[in-house]
Order: structure tokens, then C-alpha cells, then sequence
């Protein structure tokens, strides 16, 4: 993945910078920087929800738990065993 800045105005988008040789096929996703303030949006408040994690739940969420929960390690504390407390 890279990324090349590109000038969108009247319809068009102008690369500022060419697109690399090797590549002749690709899937954009293309990220939005308005360059005037009155046209920037903002996202409501309500959209946005705050969770409280603590470091048990952010591990599971991670998706490796099933990398560590077998029955040799069980009786191991993770967090003591990578300093992490």
C-alpha cells in the first residue's frame, strides 16, 4: 500500500504525484482533506461511543486469546510475565 496526494476541484482529480510505473491495476481509497474550513463536516457527537477497556478485555479483543488459552498456560499471568503491570 502507499500513498499518492492527489488536487480534486471542479469534478477531476490531478495526482501531485505519479502514480508508480509497476502498477497497473490498484483499488483506491481515497481520504478527503477539505482545504476550506466551511466545507469540512463534522461528524455528531452522538456517533461516537466511549468505551472503558481494561487490559483483559483489550487481549481478547486483539484475538489471540486462543493462542494462549490452553491448559499449559492457564495458571499464567501475562501481564507479570511481559512486565506489562
Amino acid at each position: 500500500m502507499i500513498a499518492i496526494r492527489a488536487d480534486y476541484k471542479d469534478g477531476k482529480i490531478i495526482f501531485i504525484e505519479p502514480m508508480p510505473d509497476q502498477i497497473r491495476n490498484a483499488r483506491l481509497t481515497i481520504v478527503v482533506e477539505p482545504e476550506n474550513e466551511s466545507e469540512k463536516i463534522t461528524i455528531p457527537d452522538k456517533e461516537f461511543m466511549v468505551m472503558e477497556l481494561d487490559s483483559e478485555a483489550e487481549y481478547k479483543l486483539i484475538g489471540l486469546k486462543s493462542f494462549f488459552d490452553s491448559e499449559d498456560d492457564k495458571n499464567i499471568n501475562w501481564e507479570d510475565y511481559f512486565g506489562l503491570k
